[in-house]
């Protein structure tokens, strides 16, 4: 068996192991990584001393003093933007957050209160209904963490319909007064509702009659419901909570796959920026004025009968008698996100500093296009032309340095056979005929790498942007924040998943014929590696969103344009 042969079947075994693996492990019983990872994790500090345990809980404990009984009230709210019911049960809790359709469908799909998938169906956000909090004011009274999971009597009721229905017209404000009577303290809180916002204004100030009140907090323990078709995306890549401090940001990841798995909550004492949870499109965050003391936890939640994800939970802290917070509750949109005025848009995922801006103007640029009324998919396309004509020099010059590679790998060779036994002597030789042929060895991967900041902020903004969920494009392509399915296979395959989409196929077949053209001139023992990749990111673009394989494919197009051209020329 030939150099090439042994090369081509090591890969395709290599291949096959990869593609098997998962099946061996599940048959020998092996624990998931996920797993082991939450068990090494509990054996560490949660994050180095900053980070600290206390309070070692903000479970819904109730109040231990004497409050005045009082029934809990409901009343709805209605916006532009989302529809809500209230209840007076910790002072204000959200126990269902639907939003409103904006005239786009990235307000459409979601899971039901059965846990099952609809397309048709508005985002609904509250994930944990047996949890009663989201938020429910807390105290620390005497060292003891106490949430105050009880009803609150309204003060102020005249915005009220006589149906208790609270109409806000966007630009309007209203707010609702709420007591909490207790024979240790009085909490006071006014809640806010902005009719053109998805924030909401928390303010809470206490009366000490007992003496002994250390802390007043709020916790959204409900969780955010996961909005994905995608769940394993969804939960895997996107789900989890932060606690930002100093524009610096710590997270909690947690994947359970059980009901009995646990994690370990993480805090901060000191100045907080921010305290949230997220899934791949939506978070809940609390942008306190100040705090003191911010905390974030998850536990498995069984979303349906086979579905196991992550319910987070945040709280905020203040050592004072008052505590002012916002909360958000609605879409990673920059437009939204940005009117908070804090930090809060780097839970966005552009990528690392390097990488931020090039990510931040891509965003732009994409909703500036989209402002003139063009189609998603048609400006998917105008952006991979735009970003040929940015790279197409670079990869010019990078294909001309190759040329001029191949065209001295005669006497290179040459070099390597004289001077095999001695390599400093071979180094020596090989810099004096790179500068007598005028060959710059780095000039191929030079070009390469300029342009890798901007490839990578385009992959990291068209794959989780809210803008391509629900937009449609044409034909079988309804949504570009999903894969564009044809049909569903009866088995799933590792890496592939389970169903076929078409956009992949004409992105293999569009970066198999790239590599053959750029490889014509390749060491023959190199070739089949290079096919073996190509097979690799069919595989895995196979469940990416069909806005991104767009894109992709249209780029690969015009990339095997260009080099087909530089070649005949």
């Amino acid at each position: 068996m030939n150099d090439l042969k042994k090369t081509f079947m090591a890969g395709f075994f290599v291949l096959l192991i990869l593609l098997l693996t998962p099946y061996y492990l599940q048959f020998i019983g092996y624990e998931s990584a996920t797993e082991v990872t939450q068990e090494e994790k509990a054996e560490e500090p949660v994050v180095e001393e900053k980070l600290q345990q206390e309070p070692s809980s903000f479970s819904p404990v109730p109040p231990t003093g004497q409050g005045v009984s009082v029934l809990e009230t409901t009343f709805s709210v209605e916006s532009p933007l989302y529809q809500a019911a209230v209840s007076t049960v910790g002072g204000g809790s959200f126990q269902n957050y639907v939003l409103v359709q904006d005239g786009t469908n990235k307000y459409l799909g979601g899971y039901t209160d059965q846990g099952l998938y609809q397309d048709s169906i508005n985002v609904s956000l509250i994930l944990n209904k047996e949890k009663q909090c989201a938020p429910c004011v807390g105290v620390v009274y005497d060292g003891i963490s106490e949430v105050l999971n009880s009803p609150f009597t309204i003060k102020s009721n005249s915005a009220l319909g006589l149906d208790g229905a609270l109409l806000i017209n966007s630009g309007d404000s209203v707010v609702i007064e709420m007591e909490y009577k207790d024979s240790r303290f009085i909490i006071h809180k006014n809640t806010t509702f902005l009719g053109g916002s998805f924030a909401t204004e928390h303010m809470i100030k206490a009366q000490d009659i007992g003496g002994q009140l250390e802390q007043l907090f709020l916790v959204w323990d409900k969780g955010l419901r996961n909005t994905e078709k995608n769940l394993y995306d969804d939960v895997q890549t996107y789900s989890a909570a932060y606690i930002s401090y100093n524009k610096e940001v710590e997270d909690l990841w947690f994947a359970p796959s059980s009901i009995n798995e646990k994690t370990n909550p993480i805090s901060y004492n000191g100045a907080i920026d921010w305290a949230a949870i997220r899934t791949k499109y939506f978070i809940a965050s609390f942008v306190p004025r100040e705090a003191d003391l911010a905390v974030v936890d998850g536990e498995p939640y069984m979303l349906n009968n086979s579905e196991v994800v992550p319910s987070y939970s945040a709280a905020v802290f203040s050592s004072k008698k008052t505590l002012n917070s916002t909360l958000y509750v609605g879409p990673l949109d920059i437009d939204h996100v940005g009117k908070l005025n804090t930090s809060l848009d780097r839970i966005m995922n552009f990528g690392w500093f390097i990488i931020q801006p090039f990510s931040r103007g891509v965003l732009w640029l994409l909703k500036a296009l989209h402002s003139f009324g063009l189609n998603y998919g048609v400006i998917l396309i105008l952006f991979a032309f735009l970003i040929r004509i940015v790279t197409g020099p670079l990869m010019k010059k990078s294909f001309e340095s190759s040329q001029n590679m191949q065209t001295v790998q005669p006497k290179l060779k040459k070099l390597q056979e004289k001077y095999k036994n001695d390599s400093q002597k071979l180094n020596q030789e090989m810099v004096k005929l790179y500068k007598e042929e005028g060959v710059n060895p780095l000039g191929g991967c030079l070009p390469m790498l300029l342009q890798m900041p901007l490839l990578f902020s385009l992959f990291l903004v068209f794959r989780s942007t809210i803008e391509f969920r629900g937009a449609p494009f044409f034909g079988w392509i309804s949504n570009l924040a999903q894969p564009d399915t044809i049909f569903y296979l009866p088995f799933n395959i590792p890496i592939y998943g389970d169903q076929v989409a078409f956009l992949p196929i004409l992105l293999g077949i569009s970066m198999f014929l790239t590599q053959k053209m750029s490889m014509a001139s390749m060491d023959s023992q190199q070739k089949p590696m290079m096919y073996i990749m190509s097979a690799f990111f069919f595989l895995l673009f196979n469940s990416f969103p069909s806005g991104l394989n767009l894109y992709y494919l249209v780029y690969n197009i015009l990339n095997y344009m260009q080099q087909k051209s530089l070649k005949k020329a």
